[in-house]
């Protein structure tokens, strides 16, 4: 039976070894350690939640009001977490958000939306990015639910797929698989993950500003963000 390596023209393959180099770059930075380690401050997990419900905003609902044939085929609105986020959010007290985060997020909303004009069909290698999440979500759940204490009800956005989110994804990878046919199509879907990871990178890194990457104490008063800046836009 054929093994993957040995399947021709797989766009999840391309996506899983082209973004090789934009996921080391994200996993060099200390935050996922931090969180863990059980030692990110409750108020930079909650900063985190507000950049990411700011990105799922504007991704999903590009994509799921997208007229393009592959997009219409690979979105189920299963796959929409904003409503987890914002539960979330209500579980974890004030936000901690630094400036160089919000900018940093606010970016990447304006990037997104970019991307949305431009070639929505791109759109899918953003999705892939955030539904590869779910895989390593299932480790950080059970180390922030010890950190907080706060019970997987305050934890959703990590829940979303169940106890598992294996049989999501290959159920994603399929629907890829038969939307995203031609090698065009790939270059522009490995292109926007590449690309969302080294955004999401700036994110993270902006939400360390102030700590002790190895203790996640607090080094001095951590800079607020900046007065009607706002990363979902609302404010």
């Amino acid at each position: 039976m054929p093994s993957e390596t040995d399947t021709h023209n797989s766009v999840m393959l391309r996506l899983r070894t082209e973004t090789r180099e934009a996921h080391d770059r994200i996993e060099s930075v200390p935050f996922s350690e931090l969180m863990l380690q059980g030692r990110l401050p409750q108020g930079r997990f909650a900063g985190q939640m507000a950049c990411w419900l700011a990105v799922h905003c504007v991704l999903e609902d590009a994509v799921g009001t997208s007229n393009s044939a592959a997009c219409k085929a690979v979105w189920v609105e299963g796959m929409a977490r904003t409503s987890h986020l914002r539960h979330d959010l209500a579980c974890h007290g004030e936000v901690d958000l630094p400036a160089s985060a919000a900018v940093a997020a606010i970016d990447t909303v304006a990037w997104i939306a970019s991307l949305s004009e431009s070639d929505p069909e791109a759109l899918l290698g953003c999705l892939y990015v955030l539904e590869g999440s779910k895989l390593g979500g299932t480790i950080l759940r059970d180390c922030l639910d010890k950190a907080y204490n706060c019970g997987p009800e305050a934890l959703s956005y990590f829940w979303a797929s169940g106890k598992s989110p294996m049989p999501d994804f290959k159920a994603f990878k399929e629907r890829m698989e038969a939307a995203l046919t031609t090698d065009d199509q790939h270059d522009r879907v490995v292109a926007a993950a590449s690309g969302l990871l080294n955004k999401l990178t700036d994110v993270l890194a902006g939400l360390l500003e102030d700590l002790d990457p190895t203790t996640g104490e607090l080094i001095r008063n951590a800079s607020a963000t900046p007065s009607g800046m706002c990363p979902s836009g609302h404010g």
